[in-house]
């Protein structure tokens, strides 16, 4: 990586294909095998990692027109899609439907509405699953379901009240999502059980067949530290039991997964721009910080306790407390406090582990104007492909 590093300068993020396809195929071998994986863009949307993913039997999850955009790059036909979110907008219900989307994922009533407007408009038939909103708390470490949120349909208000069905709009089955990072295999066969439970309560109440249940996932993996997501084996036998002894043993079951699949094969290399003193403190002043990688900083996620660097250029002697920083005009450009790490010198290429997911594009690429870092993906030690992300204004003639 340090010959990348040289060549291609830092920050960097290298993302290894190889990493990819080998999630994709363990998650897929302990999930029941006539089920239907869908890669979730939000975590990831760069092409080369969406294409691998597809090639290795993937569908994809989208919640926007940019990562509609992604995923017909990578290869994606419009029926191996399925559009989401509590907040589509005509344009992007309009350019799925154009793209030759038919599966949405639908979260209100006005959301049915504009849907069924948008098919009729277009003059198609699009299939609906109904996202619901259990009453059952999920065992995830960040919830989407079982509280009160803006995801998806309220159980309750489903199983009192049918919904009026536009004409060009035909009820498929359930989505439910429980939630993200969730840490356990016994988890994950619970809350699919919990989900095919909602699912036959729904279809029921709301009069149709429900032919598909979307379990969602959430399926864990570190982020910027060292270590590996849950130890899923044996689970395929367990979920085929669940599903067998459901209420909806004909029902096709689908999952979704985004960090799982690519946050392993993510690597950010970072040249130390500095090393302060400053009182009883050292700074280590990185050429990336919240703006490359931020965790998803604008939903309050900083700072970050802890990340792993592993020092390319050298092996450090000693050992010191540091607080590593970015190069923004923020204090709260942090991405450890006071963590313990071989102290390394002015122009040292670290590497951050595990960050091919939340990475650039849930950063905050936009403040202070830096420019984007590169992406590289590479099979083995084979550049692969070479991308950058594009910021900056544009001016527009309306």
């Amino acid at each position: 990586m340090i010959a990348l590093a040289q060549r291609l300068g830092t920050p960097l993020y290298v993302h290894d294909l190889n990493a990819v396809a080998a999630r994709a195929q363990a998650l897929r071998a302990e999930l029941p095998a006539a089920s239907r994986l869908y890669v979730s863009l939000k975590a990831n949307p760069l092409p080369a990692l969406v294409r691998e993913l597809r090639t290795n039997g993937c569908h994809a999850e989208l919640t926007s027109d940019g990562e509609l955009t992604a995923a017909l790059a990578a290869g994606f036909k419009g029926e191996e899609l399925l559009l989401g979110g509590p907040g589509k907008t005509l344009h992007e219900i309009q350019a799925a439907i154009a793209a030759g989307v038919r599966g949405f994922s639908c979260e209100s009533r006005t959301d049915l509405q504009r849907l069924g407007q948008c098919a009729a408009t277009a003059d198609v038939q699009i299939d609906i699953l109904l996202r619901v909103n259990p009453a059952d708390a999920p065992d995830a470490r960040m919830a989407m379901a079982g509280v009160e949120s803006q995801f998806g349909f309220d159980e309750p208000s489903l199983l009192g009240e049918k919904l009026t069905v536009p004409a060009n709009v035909t009820f498929r089955g359930v989505h439910v999502y429980f939630g993200t990072q969730v840490a356990s295999r016994d988890a994950i066969i619970e809350n699919t059980k919990r989900a095919l439970a909602a699912a036959a309560r729904v279809s029921t109440a709301q009069g149709f067949r429900c032919e598909i249940v979307n379990a969602g996932g959430g399926f864990a993996w570190p982020y910027a530290v060292e270590g590996e997501g849950p130890d899923f084996t044996g689970m395929r036998a367990a979920l085929d039991a669940v599903h067998r002894e459901s209420s909806l043993p004909d029902a096709a079951l689908w999952f979704e997964s985004g960090r799982h699949l690519v946050a392993s094969s993510g690597t950010l290399l970072t040249t130390v721009l500095d090393v302060k003193r400053a009182g009883s403190k050292t700074f280590i002043v990185l050429d990336t910080g919240i703006h490359h990688l931020g965790g998803m900083s604008g939903l309050g996620r900083i700072p970050r306790p802890v990340i792993a660097v592993r020092n390319l250029t050298r092996e450090p002697a000693t050992t010191a407390q540091v607080d590593i920083v970015g190069p923004l005009c923020s204090p709260l450009d942090s991405l450890a406090r006071g963590i313990t790490i071989p102290l390394p010198e002015v122009g040292d290429v670290l590497a951050i582990p595990n960050v091919g997911a939340y990475g650039l594009s849930a950063s905050l690429i936009g403040f202070l104007s830096h420019s984007a870092p590169k992406e590289v993906s590479v099979r083995g030690t084979e550049v692969i492909e070479t991308w950058q992300l594009r910021t900056g204004h544009q001016r527009l003639d309306v």
